[in-house]
């Protein structure tokens, strides 16, 4: 799903549309820093508890990707965070699919889910950054 954009309902983001605005000047660089320095290990908390070991032995792989640290966070635009797979795990059909492997039918979307259940406390991490930097200022 590289270059996915995770769907929210706008109820979810309202306050920090609203805080954004009132804040002004500096709010995306505000906000693209929570994204780049803590959104990544949010949405990797959510994904990891979705991937079912599979059993499988690998050489090299004697972890499951569920108890390897697998993420790899590009942090390289504004206003976003891109969670992929570090290159010794690029082999696994995850974050997102699950399918390959005997005990899971494919299409588990996990980094769909985990991203999905992560966007609302990182919009609340966003807003309290720009409430932050508002009373700093």
């Amino acid at each position: 799903m590289r270059g996915g954009v995770v769907s929210m309902d706008y109820s979810e983001i309202a306050e920090l549309s609203e805080a954004a605005a009132r804040f002004g000047d500096g709010a995306e660089d505000a906000v693209s820093d929570v994204l780049h320095s803590e959104a990544g290990a949010a949405i990797y908390e959510r994904i990891n508890p979705l991937i079912h070991p599979s059993g499988r032995r690998f050489k090299g792989h004697t972890a499951s990707a569920a108890r390897a640290d697998w993420p790899r966070y590009d942090t390289d635009e504004a206003l976003a965070v891109t969670v992929g797979a570090k290159a010794r795990w690029r082999y696994l059909y995850f974050p997102d699919d699950g399918s390959a492997t005997a005990r899971h039918a494919g299409n588990q979307r996990f980094f769909e889910r985990g991203a999905e259940q992560a966007a609302p406390e990182i919009a609340r991490r966003c807003v309290d950054r720009l409430l932050g930097k508002w009373n700093e200022e």
